[in-house]
């Protein structure tokens, strides 16, 4: 009896620590694009995000670190739209609401669900949308897809109201 508690207590103890490991990385990538123009289209890669043993997810990132292929597009996100003087950054803190789903140590693609708080421009709105975790060789990288109404973060503007009202965001982080 003693030798079956002991082994318990061992994989008990074994499993808590894989459990409760976290991640982050320094070079997750944010693109966006233009539902209606694909001239609006710019890549941070430079966010960084956090993957706690919980299921709790952030991202913070810096505005001025998007990058456009068209340098006049720059000036008029950062300087116009995003005010990003004002606004520095952008930041997101949620949950992983289907975490335990998840086998970090079996490789696989696993379907979650991202519930939480987006704030852009000074505005924080509620974001729920799914997800993918990949494990790979023990790695996690997570993938998501959702589209925004800049005028629900206050973000406006001629250009805004005349071509793209609405982004499509593309988020992966891959947790080394």
């Amino acid at each position: 009896m003693r030798a079956i508690l002991i082994a318990a207590f061992l994989l008990g103890t074994i499993y808590n620590t894989k459990a409760q490991k976290n991640y982050s990385t320094t070079r997750a990538e944010v693109h966006f694009i233009a539902v209606d123009d694909n001239d609006i289209d710019a890549i941070n890669k430079n966010a960084v995000s956090r993957l706690q043993a919980n299921g709790d997810l952030s991202f913070i990132m810096l505005i001025k670190d998007f990058k456009f292929e068209m340098e006049g597009m720059q000036k008029h996100f950062n300087e116009e739209y995003l005010e990003s003087d004002k606004y520095p950054r952008a930041f997101f803190n949620g949950k992983i609401t289907n975490y335990a789903s998840i086998n970090f140590s079996k490789d696989g693609k696993y379907p979650v669900t991202v519930s939480g708080t987006m704030q852009v421009h000074g505005v924080n709105k509620s974001l729920q949308t799914n997800a993918v975790i990949e494990i790979k060789n023990g790695i996690p990288t997570a993938t998501a897809q959702f589209t925004v109404t800049l005028k629900d973060f206050n973000i406006g503007g001629l250009l805004i109201k005349m071509v793209a009202d609405k982004i499509n965001v593309d988020i992966k982080a891959t947790y080394p």
